[in-house]
This record gives structure tokens, sequence and C-alpha cells, in this order.
């Protein structure tokens, strides 16, 4: 028996997210390698990843409102299809530095589109009971996407070189972009092959589209939303950080040669895809029970996040590199279940808006993403290399966006004439 439609599109969209995510991490990976190489300072590959996420900020909100009122569909083509050109141009760019930021620059540009068109196309395919868990595994390639990048990525460079991991990367993002061209539809109306009935169960559950959209002002000026949001950059300042700069962590700082540092890189995202799907099972689970959307979207995150926050500053004090990684591996799994909260709460502002709502988030975390990078650099760089100063001013910006999680309210965004009918949290009323 064929699995529903639904189901299909959730899975083409974690493939597309682990292609996404093995594309952004492949340059933190190889940047040992490619430092050494090129004879570049850490503080200079702290702009190169920066100038990614300058990028990456550009059309995040943009993106969304053209998914949202246009076609998710066409804007994920047109993401995969440019990043890849961009990475297959990067060992062209390493010839000069300012020409490799202009290329990171424009990988960061395409990526940018990509979650928040994801987001738009689930509220349009998703009903709000199962939203948590599909939205959560279809974006989990963003852990699994980094599983296989550390390993694989480790793997050609000791094989080859380091060019030929942007080479196939690219290759890789283009053929899932002719895959989606091919088989994905943004509303389940619109899907050849997606049978009467699991239309209509669709279609039952999800709100009908306001006569008049939402005003995009009265979106971006909702002070619960924009509280949110800061959370979100403080949160993101941290992620980032970690994505980019804990390889060159565990090969410079624990003394982990590429090879195992690679293989490192599989049980800390394996414990981040468990705590980014299984906070969005739970999360289900709990608005089925009548928990309100307010603890399931915002303070369950909270808790997740202050809990994580001890084995991050744990990971750096131990003298043991073999405790060291098993503090990160906690503190990774307990960090990203408030990712399923972040990820998810945008449909309990407006499910129409998604796209345009996560884009607004993404915009303001992807701002933070470029301080973290960069500033860990510069700390590095003018402290003769100690990890501790940018590890503890990390989580000091975690303990800000723990603690707006757990007091932050969740308030459906409208106006009287487009209320949104499935904004009122499951269970109850928002409190």
């Amino acid at each position: 028996m064929a699995w529903p439609v639904r189901y299909q599109m959730i899975g083409l969209l974690f493939a597309g997210s682990v292609v996404n995510y093995v594309d952004r991490v492949n340059i933190s990976v190889a940047a040992p390698v490619m430092m050494k190489e090129l004879g570049w300072s850490k503080d200079q590959f702290g702009w190169v990843f920066s100038a990614f996420l300058i990028g990456y900020a550009l059309l995040q909100i943009p993106g969304g409102v053209i998914a949202d009122r246009w076609s998710g569909r066409k804007v994920l083509a047109l993401a995969f299809c440019g990043f890849s050109l961009f990475t297959l141009l990067t060992p062209w760019g390493a010839n000069a530095f300012f020409l490799l930021l202009a290329v990171r620059f424009f990988v960061g540009v395409f990526e940018s589109m990509t979650f928040p068109a994801t987001a738009s196309i689930n509220s349009r395919w998703i009903p709000r009971p199962e939203f948590g868990r599909a939205h959560t595994f279809s974006i989990s390639g963003i852990n699994a996407g980094q599983m296989v990048a550390y390993p694989l990525t480790t793997w050609i460079i000791l094989q080859s070189d380091w060019q030929t991991v942007f080479y196939i990367n690219a290759v890789f993002g283009l053929i899932w972009a002719a895959v989606w061209w091919r088989y994905a539809s943004d509303t389940p109306t619109s899907h050849p092959r997606i049978s009467p009935a699991e239309r209509t169960y669709i279609e039952s559950q999800l709100p009908p589209r306001p006569t008049n959209p939402l005003p995009l002002s009265v979106v971006f000026t909702n002070v619960p939303l924009l509280t949110v949001a800061f959370a979100y950059m403080c949160y993101a300042y941290v992620g980032w950080m970690f994505l980019f700069w804990i390889p060159t962590y565990l090969v410079e700082a624990r003394g982990y040669p590429l090879g195992v540092m690679g293989i490192l890189g599989i049980p800390l995202q394996g414990s981040a895809f468990i705590g980014l799907v299984g906070g969005g099972m739970l999360g289900d689970w709990l608005l089925r029970r009548g928990w309100s959307s307010q603890f399931v979207r915002s303070r369950m995150g909270g808790i997740g996040l202050a809990l994580s926050l001890p084995f991050l500053l744990a990971a750096s004090l131990v003298p043991s590199a073999t405790l060291c990684v098993v503090c990160l591996i906690l503190f990774y799994g307990l960090f990203h279940t408030a990712l399923s909260c972040f990820s998810t709460v945008a449909i309990e502002f407006n499910q129409h808006l998604a796209g345009a709502i996560f884009g607004l988030m993404n915009t303001l975390g992807t701002f933070a993403g470029f301080l973290g990078p960069i500033t860990a650099g510069y700390m590095l760089t003018g402290s003769g290399g100690n990890w501790l100063i940018p590890i503890f001013v990390a989580t000091a910006v975690g303990v800000v966006s723990a603690a707006v999680l757990l007091t932050v309210p969740i308030r459906p965004i409208h106006i009287e004439s487009v209320s949104p009918p499935t904004a009122v949290p499951a269970g109850g009323m928002v409190h």
C-alpha cells in the first residue's frame, strides 16, 4: 500500500533539507584544511562563514511571502538550482579572499528561501494534529545532513581534495531540484496522484483561506511575535557558532584527527535529530491531550534549552576529550528540543502566513548567526586561541533565549474580519 501523498511530500522535503545542510556544512568541516592550504587566519575564515549568513538573511522574508502568496514549489526549485550553482563555483572563488566571500554570499542568498518556503508548503499540506512531527521531520535533514556531511566531507578530502567536496554537493542539489519539480505541488488540490479521501481529509483539517489576506504590517509589528523572534535570534547565535566552529574546536582544542572528527559528527547530529523530531512528536501528543499551544510551542522549548546549557559549559571545562564529546552530545540533543518549538510556532500566530512569519524569525536568527561565527573568530584570534571565551558568551546568550521562551505569551495574530479559526490552541485558550 502506497504512503499517503502528504507523507511523500514530507519525505521529499526531508531529503531536500539533507542536501541543503550537506551543502551548508561542508565548508565548516573542510575549514581546517582550507585555512592551512590557503594561508588564511581564523578571523578571515570567520568572514567567510559570515558572508554566507549575510546572504542568508536577504530573502528570508521575501521568500516566505512569495511562497505564501504564489508558489512554494517554485521557490524551492529556484533556491536549490541557485545555491547548487554557487556551490559548484566555490573552489574557483577560493582563488581570492573577496571572491570567495562573494560566492558564499550568493550560496546564502539562495538557501535563505528554503525553510520559509518549507513552512509555507507544510502549512497547506499537513493537518494541525500532525503538524509538529511532520514539520520537524521535514526539516530534520538539518541534522541528518550533518551526519552525512561530517564523514562524507572528511572522506572525500582524505581520498581526493577539498575542492571535490563542493562539486559533488552541487550535483546532489541539482538532482533534488529535478525530482521536486516533477513530483511536488503547492496544494493537495493540485496534486495529480492524491486520492479523493486524502484530499478531503487534509482540507477538512485546514482553516479556510480568508477573503482578505492579513496585512503583513499587522504581522511584523506584533509584539509577542517579535519577542519570540528575538528569542530565536539569541538561540541562533549559539546554533550557528556551534555549526561553524565545533569541527575546528574538536581538531585544535581537543586534538582529534580530521577523520575522527568526521565520525564524531554522527552521534552529535544523531542526538540533535532525536531532540528535534522527538520534540515535535511530544508536542503533538501533548496537544492531543489538552495541553495549550502556549506550553507546547514556547515553554517546552525554554525548558529544553535551559537544560542544555550546563552541558555546553561542561564540555569546555572537562579535561577529558571523550567526556567533552559526551557533554556536547547531551547539549545538542536538548538544544534541538527548542528548535522543535521555534520551527512550529508560526502556525499558532497565523497558519496562512507561516512562511512569512518563519521568514521573519529566520532573518533575525541569521543576523545573530552573522555575529556568532565572526565574533567567535575574533575572540579566538584576540585571545590566542582560548575557546572558553566564545563558549561562555554563547552560553550567556542561550540563557536569554530560554528566559524569553519561559515567559513570552503566544497569541494569534488577526483582525476581526480575517481571524483564523485554528489559532486557538487545542484543549483550551492560550494563557
